[in-house]
């Protein structure tokens, strides 16, 4: 009987999978409502230690059991969006989010037999691979079949201001790298039998995240010894319109009618750039039309002329959502975008959403999979994605400005924001998701954009949360959920540049060729010792 093997104790089996269950249990509070994210750091220490001299089969079980247990408490808040919104029976939103969450625990599972293979060839030493696995594994799930990035293990630091400063160098997934670093380096201390240079090494990783905290601390402080530069005036405007009110007929004079109010509020307090949410109002700023042929659009001139007159004498600048229509090859096309309106009153660019949400704003596969807008009762929108990654231009400089789920993403925020913007703009419409956890989390990845491209964030969401965001990733400004607010305040412009933004993910596809070397190694090892 191995003393170091807890599956080889009586009960020890069983243990295993509790342990890992554990884990992801103690994961999902470090984020949104729990929020508790130093826990973070220790976490996952249960779920690596189930993983020494493990089976190939019993790791996929942990790494299941762990995932599993997060993404569900993580992610509880979908069936409910899909009973209200889809019209799909409790059963079946349940059984959506269980295989959703099997999907995305087996980016756990792969990461379990990945380093369960590597402890038993090398030994314990081999967890100084598992940071990179992990965000090799995390770059995965955030592309492949469209990527899902949700709840990655770097948001659980958002409001941890000095270690987030490492998104600056290597964006979200640094963070993760160095999150996972400090579960690995614990694990390694107190692993039994341990050997002095397991400690060592061990020892080596917390103090590396411990250093890279007090660096982050050093350079808040010193940005705080800086001049601040220009600001700029801004106020986000929070309707708090129902999802179930906006759209119904005969509310839209009553929801520009509340927007207007709101934002000569907002100008009165000073604001020169005004921000409404995702899809603001249920007017369009073209729209289909009301006659042949079908593939033609007008544009809604009493919307448009209210818009101009609105900003002319309030002399700001607007950035409204709005659906749009456009002709394209093979009929008439929506698209979800954001319009900027300058104090000339002149209708401006657009920003077309490029990043769509699958099975939100489209069926993906849609041939393949078409029973699925009959089973949600035509709830799916049918945008088509945008092409272009431009900033919008206004009288203060030019806003990279992202649309709603596309916050989640850093690489495409990171596209916007290189073509000279002076600062970040997210509309969002979270109104479908309620009081739940889900505007909180959506809020916390949103921050790491700021951070990663040290630009400041304005954003507006349609029931909350809208904020005013720091270049740090530091929430200054918040407004409630599900109330009608304008949050105003100041932010600064910038033109200076980080690492992420010139390089974007490089650090992350550095952990990917590691893993990919390192799993190359193993099955030669394997295949040597098999012969």
């Amino acid at each position: 009987m191995n003393a170091r093997n807890p599956g080889s104790l009586p009960g020890g089996a069983g243990r295993g999978p509790m342990l890992a269950g554990l884990s992801g249990l103690l994961l999902a509070l470090a984020y949104p409502l729990a929020d508790l994210g130093v826990v973070a750091f220790v976490a996952l220490v249960p779920f690596i230690l189930s993983l020494e001299e493990t089976s190939r089969g019993g790791a996929l079980a942990r790494g299941y059991a762990c995932g599993g247990v997060f993404f569900v408490a993580l992610l509880y808040w979908i069936p409910g969006v899909m009973e209200t919104y889809g019209g799909l029976p409790v059963v079946v939103s349940w059984l959506i989010l269980a295989l959703l969450a099997f999907y995305l625990a087996t980016y756990f599972a792969l990461f379990a037999w990945l380093i369960a293979a590597s402890w038993r060839r090398f030994g314990p030493l081999a967890l100084v691979s598992a940071p990179v696995g992990w965000v090799a594994l995390e770059l995965a799930r955030g592309r492949f079949l469209t990527g899902f990035p949700w709840g990655l293990l770097g948001y659980s630091q958002y409001r941890n201001a000095p270690i987030l400063q490492a998104a600056a160098w290597g964006g979200i997934y640094a963070v993760s790298w160095l999150v996972m670093a400090t579960n690995a380096g614990l694990a390694l201390l107190i692993v039994r039998p341990g050997t002095t240079r397991a400690r060592a090494v061990g020892g080596a990783l917390v103090m590396l995240a411990a250093a890279v905290h007090v660096a982050g601390i050093g350079a808040l402080r010193a940005a705080s010894r800086e001049p601040q530069g220009v600001s700029l005036r801004v106020a986000a405007i929070q309707g708090n319109v129902p999802q179930d009110v906006k759209w119904s007929p005969g509310n839209a004079a009553a929801i520009v009618s509340e927007l207007a109010r709101l934002t000569r509020q907002a100008a009165a307090s000073g604001a020169r750039l005004i921000v409404w949410p995702e899809s603001s109002s249920p007017v369009s700023v073209h729209r289909p039309a009301d006659t042949a042929p079908e593939s033609s659009v007008v544009t809604d001139a009493a919307y448009v002329s209210f818009l101009g007159e609105l900003a002319r004498t309030l002399d700001v600048d607007l950035i409204v959502g709005s659906v749009d229509y456009a002709p394209r090859p093979g009929g008439l096309r929506a698209f979800n975008a954001a319009f900027v309106i300058g104090p000339d009153g002149v209708l401006g660019p657009s920003y077309d959403k490029v990043h769509l949400v699958p099975f939100g704003e489209y069926v993906p596969l849609r041939r393949l999979l078409f029973f699925v807008e009959r089973l949600v009762q035509g709830a799916i929108a049918d945008f088509t994605p945008g092409e272009r990654f431009e900033p919008l231009p206004t009288r203060a400089g030019r806003a990279a400005t992202f649309i709603c789920y596309e916050a989640i993403f850093p690489e495409l925020v990171r596209r916007v924001a290189r073509r000279d913007a002076a600062f970040l703009v997210n509309i969002t419409n979270d109104a479908w998701f309620g009081g739940s956890a889900a505007p909180y989390q959506h809020l916390a990845m949103a921050t790491v954009r700021a951070a990663e491209n040290r630009r400041s964030m304005v954003r507006a969401a349609n029931t909350g949360i809208s904020a005013l965001i720091d270049p740090y990733g530091r929430i200054i400004a918040s407004a409630p959920l599900m109330q009608s607010a304008v949050l105003a305040g100041s932010v600064s412009l910038r033109d200076d540049g980080t690492v992420y933004a010139r390089c974007g993910d490089l650090f992350a596809w550095g952990c990917a060729i590691l893993a990919l070397l390192q799993t190359a190694a193993l099955r030669a090892a394997f295949s040597r010792s098999a012969t």
